[in-house]
């Protein structure tokens, strides 16, 4: 083990009680006590450190780190353009953006741009737009910081549209209710898809949906899967029960059904269909 000065040791004391205050200076005193080894008395590495001192995960170091950086990207950009300092009071208010591995310009535009959305504008402003609001107030929740990511992101940097009529891929977010659900995409727009579950319609962002690599063959059972529990759904007051099966077959990740499944799903067939 190391041995720290006193002007160390004095110097940890310090960080180690701004880690047990708000996210910005803990997050500062992380990367501080990293840089400097300020641990190396004690421990032989700062995961270690972190973890018998103050309960800390790597992960939530790294978003604390991280956090704290972003946080004065945002007042940096703040300052330069004039603004109100609307300011983060919570990590979790940041994440969306360092996950999106934004530049410190993107930070403090997004972060603008959620502001604006809080105050309740519209989130498909030009970006420019935003910078001409007299924004103040209210601190943007997770949520909305979320939404400004997407649809900075959206107009900054136009999401293509791969997708192909009659192919079948997943909703990964967006549609509540359907997180995970298989679709069939029926229609392909600029930028989003209308696709058919087995028993409505929606309209799904590019970037909410993603492909299942199915053969030929597969995408043809699923097809015809799709086509038998659109068949129950069309029939009223279905069984609590029978929904409940319904909606685990809608979340399938592959092709084909199991002996139970089919057994399943053929005995409501029987029962609502013959």
């Amino acid at each position: 083990m190391y041995v720290l000065s006193p002007q160390e040791s004095k110097l940890r004391d310090k960080l180690e009680q701004q880690v047990r205050t708000g996210f910005v200076l803990r997050g500062q005193a992380l990367r501080s006590i990293k840089r400097l080894k300020l641990y190396r008395d004690r421990f032989d590495n700062f995961e270690s450190y972190c973890d018998e001192v103050f309960g800390f995960t790597m992960l939530y170091i790294e978003r604390c780190m991280i956090a704290a950086e972003t946080y004065y990207q945002i007042v940096e950009y703040l300052q330069t353009q004039g603004l109100n300092k609307i300011l983060p009071n919570k990590q979790k208010q940041l994440r969306p953006i360092f996950q999106a591995h934004l530049n410190p310009i993107e930070a403090g535009e997004v972060w603008v741009m959620a502001v604006g959305i809080a105050q309740g504008y519209r989130p498909d402003r030009r970006l420019d737009d935003w910078q001409n609001k007299v924004l103040r107030g209210k601190v943007p929740s997770y949520s909305m910081v979320k939404l400004a990511v997407k649809t900075y992101l959206h107009q900054k940097y136009p999401p293509s549209n791969s997708f192909e009529s009659g192919q079948i891929c997943r909703i990964t977010s967006g549609i509540k209710g359907k997180l995970y659900c298989w679709c069939v995409i029926s229609e392909v727009r600029k930028d989003e898809c209308v696709v058919d579950t087995w028993d409505s319609q929606y309209v799904v962002s590019v970037d909410d949906l993603s492909t299942m690599r199915l053969t030929h063959d597969e995408s043809e059972q699923m097809l015809d899967l799709g086509a038998r529990m659109t068949a129950l759904s069309e029939v009223e007051n279905l069984d609590e029960a029978a929904m409940w099966v319904l909606r685990g077959l809608e979340k399938l990740n592959r092709s084909t059904l199991n002996s139970i499944e089919e057994r399943l799903l053929q005995t409501l067939e029987d029962e609502y269909l013959d």
